[in-house]
């Protein structure tokens, strides 16, 4: 067989192969071999039918049409392994009918994957941000234990800002109910309160136990529900009861209540808090240098990417989306139903995502093949009890493997990156200990889409409450800028 190749401008290849006539009558042969074990002919054993014999049961077309299959599936396995293709679809054959006695010429063409052409990402260079902690810093987190140590002591008094107050609710909208809420706990803040209940606070303080109270604020102009937005509002509040804060003093023996015995005095609690600040700003520096350095390779990168490949990179967002959805007893579309969306419509909003994604994976496996970056079978096992220590057991079949040898390659070639494009990191460990944090890091990369469609899940229990609301639900809800019936927090 003669077989050529042309690598087409649209991420394609053209694979022509020309078969000669004595090529044909070969695999004509092996074809009869193959077939005359799986027809029964009578007076012969499976297998021992001359050729005559089966070409008069089958028909000679027939074997030639089955040899020149074996050809064509053999001619598309040399084209992709001798010319390093990587096919996204099944190809395009074009396969005239053949004649006895001529030769055959037949074309297949293969949507592929085309590799990205690099700049010099070895020019490339980042300074790298020293991570420092204040002691402002520190204080903040000490606070925040504190005020989530906080007690709540019932009070006889006016009610101020800082205290917790419950009581019942009911707001209106000109001739529409929004909100009527029973026995309701929130705290008063001198903030200003977005949405709904903006303004609210000021007439609450002053107020006093059993005492109820009318007023009337505006709703905020850019309120997202546009028949509410500007409009004022009506509330009738009862207040039941006030409750001071109280918080605990900040002495050895709170530190050892919030952090369960591990630290005895003010002192350590402070120390520990400062290196779990300092672990969280490096750790957000690693990434915000990989971030900057991998955008810069892709800014400098010429891209032609096949079509294909960013739809599937669609229905890839869209199957980590659906897995999510079923954790919340929702289909897809059920959800596309309460966005009044269709699926066309949320695949074109998805498009820009997969691209960059899509892009974000060619640049990198450019940079795993020009720096002959490879996966070591102890690596991926590593990976699988990694995964087995967060309590994720991976299954470990062909598919499964092929996935992770894929994501490690891609976050080893990021690494790679990093380090060409930025001084080297004092605080990184060494040897086992780099090898431990690269695996973890990849479990992080894996998991990093999934952390992506949890967020975009959340959308999905926001949206429930807004149809509930305009359904006039009275079941109260989470405060939302956008809601109409909610629970004060």
């Amino acid at each position: 067989m003669k077989v050529s190749v042309e690598k087409l401008p649209t991420s394609e290849a053209v694979v022509d192969v020309e078969i000669p006539w004595e090529e044909m009558e070969k695999a004509s042969d092996k074809a009869y071999r193959k077939l005359v074990k799986q027809v029964d002919i009578q007076g012969f054993r499976r297998g021992k039918a001359p050729r005559s014999l089966l070409e008069r049961r089958l028909g000679k077309e027939y074997i030639y049409q089955e040899g020149l299959d074996d050809l064509i599936t053999e001619a598309y396995r040399t084209a992709v392994n001798e010319h390093e293709l990587t096919p996204i679809a099944q190809p395009k054959l074009d396969a005239p009918t053949f004649e006895m006695g001529q030769s055959y010429h037949f074309s297949l063409t293969i949507p592929v994957v085309t590799p990205v052409e690099l700049g010099d990402y070895h020019s490339l260079h980042f300074d790298r941000e020293e991570a420092v902690v204040t002691s402002e810093e520190v204080d903040k987190e000490l606070e925040a234990l504190r005020q989530r140590d906080a007690t709540w002591e019932l009070v006889e008094r006016p009610a101020n800002y800082g205290d917790r107050v419950t009581v019942d609710l009911k707001l209106t909208s000109g001739d529409q109910k929004i909100s009527d809420l029973k026995d309701n706990p929130f705290e008063l803040t001198a903030d200003d309160r977005p949405g709904l209940f903006s303004g609210m606070d000021a007439h609450i303080v002053g107020m006093q136990p059993g005492e109820a109270k009318s007023f009337t604020t505006t709703i905020p102009a850019d309120y997202a529900n546009e028949k509410l937005a500007g409009q004022e509002a009506n509330f009738e509040v009862t207040l039941h009861k006030i409750e001071e804060k109280h918080l605990p003093e900040l002495d050895d023996a709170f530190a050892a209540k919030v952090s369960d015995g591990q630290y005895e005095s003010v002192e350590d609690l402070s120390k520990g808090l400062s290196d779990n600040i300092l672990e969280r700003k490096r750790r957000t520096i690693r990434e915000e240098q990989r971030e900057k350095a991998v955008d810069a390779l892709i800014e400098q990168a010429t891209f032609t990417i096949h079509p294909l490949l960013i739809h599937e990179e669609v229905h890839a967002i869209m199957h980590q989306f659906e897995h999510m959805l079923e954790q919340q007893r929702m289909s897809l579309d059920q959800y596309l139903l309460m966005m009044r969306k269709s699926h066309d419509e949320y695949e074109k909003e998805l498009e820009p995502e997969a691209e960059a994604r899509v892009k974000r994976q060619l640049v990198l496996e450019e940079v795993a093949r020009r720096e002959d970056i490879q996966v070591q079978p102890e690596e991926l096992e590593m990976i699988f009890n990694t995964y087995a220590q967060l309590g994720q057991e991976l299954p470990r079949n062909e598919e499964q493997i092929r996935s992770l040898l894929i994501s490690y390659r891609r976050e080893k070639a990021l690494a790679r990156l990093v380090e060409l494009t930025t001084d080297p990191d004092p605080d990184e460990g060494v040897s086992e200990a780099e090898e431990t944090v690269e695996a973890v890091e990849a479990v992080e990369a894996v998991e990093e889409e999934n952390a992506k469609t949890a967020a975009v899940a959340g959308e999905v229990a926001a949206q429930e409450d807004r149809n509930e609301i305009n359904e006039e639900s009275a079941t109260a809800t989470p405060l939302s800028e956008d809601s109409t019936t909610s629970t004060v927090e």
